[in-house]
């Protein structure tokens, strides 16, 4: 995700996982088209343990069990070391998806994948683009390229609603005034929540949600990503009272191990809330 002044958002992740996984896994092109990656892997990284320390204790306090979040940037230089976020205790990872109607991450496969083979909990995200409309074309484009494995470890999925990024020639709000948006925003998440049977998770931060929505408070029901690089929860958006994840940490693809970084409110029992299917008690 991306930054804003004085808070934080996601930058477009990857996952090239070295020495976990199989040799064979699929990736898709950028027509959509699966293609099998033949290359050999990589030998397994040795787990740096100053590398490890540093990442358990830079979670805030109070919030041991932690993930990564990641798109295509993380492929710029290093993979996802699996060895060392395992021993860093980082029990899960969303991975982007889809933008718009035209884009597919083409490591989403390979990276779900991977980080299921390392024994990880795994979603998917979208990036929302209410500035080229048609919120049901996105919200169906992401929903057939997603992976909903009934496996106990699939995660509900997560819709990016922040600050567009510099490509994206318009304000801060996409263009569109407060009652545009939200009727955007509720088109969009109505048509993934029938999708998925269940509520998706929201990523947003009350200084692009407030402004942007007018103070929507319709959506506190959701599941809330919360955004913010601080090292106490900041404020939360408008409607929300509590929240399921914490990004608190932005990446930076040019380093290794270093990724957006979350953190789950609730420990291992707040983390299997956000399984899908849910229990038939959570629905």
């Amino acid at each position: 995700m991306f930054l804003a002044p004085l808070v934080s958002t996601r930058r477009r992740k990857r996952a090239v996982v070295l020495g976990l996984t199989a040799v064979l896994s699929p990736v898709w092109g950028t027509a959509g088209t699966p293609v099998t990656d033949l290359g050999n892997r990589p030998p397994a990284v040795v787990v740096n343990p100053t590398t490890v320390a540093a990442i358990r204790s830079g979670r805030p306090t109070g919030y041991p069990i932690g993930g990564i979040d990641i798109s295509g940037h993380d492929h710029q230089r290093f993979g996802v070391q699996w060895a060392t976020e395992a021993a860093a205790g980082s029990q899960f990872v969303y991975v982007k998806a889809t933008e718009g109607t035209t884009y597919v991450n083409p490591y989403f496969v390979r990276d779900s994948a991977d980080a299921r083979a390392a024994g990880r909990y795994v979603g998917a995200y979208v990036y929302a683009r209410p500035d080229r409309g048609n919120p049901i074309g996105q919200a169906e484009f992401f929903l057939r390229h997603i992976q909903r494995v009934r496996d106990g470890r699939t995660l509900v999925p997560f819709v990016d609603l922040e600050w567009p990024y510099a490509a994206v020639k318009t304000n801060s709000c996409y263009n569109l005034n407060p009652a545009q948006l939200r009727a955007w925003i509720h088109a969009f998440i109505g048509r993934l929540e029938a999708g998925i049977g269940r509520k998706p998770m929201i990523y947003t931060n009350a200084h692009w949600w407030d402004p942007c929505t007018g103070n929507d408070a319709s959506f506190g029901r959701y599941p809330l990503d919360l955004s913010n690089y601080t090292k106490k929860p900041p404020t939360l958006p408008a409607g929300w009272t509590t929240f399921a994840l914490w990004q608190y940490a932005p990446g930076n693809p040019s380093k290794r191990d270093d990724h957006d970084r979350d953190v789950v409110n609730g420990g291992m029992a707040g983390l299997k809330k956000l399984v899908w299917p849910p229990p038939r008690a959570q629905r």
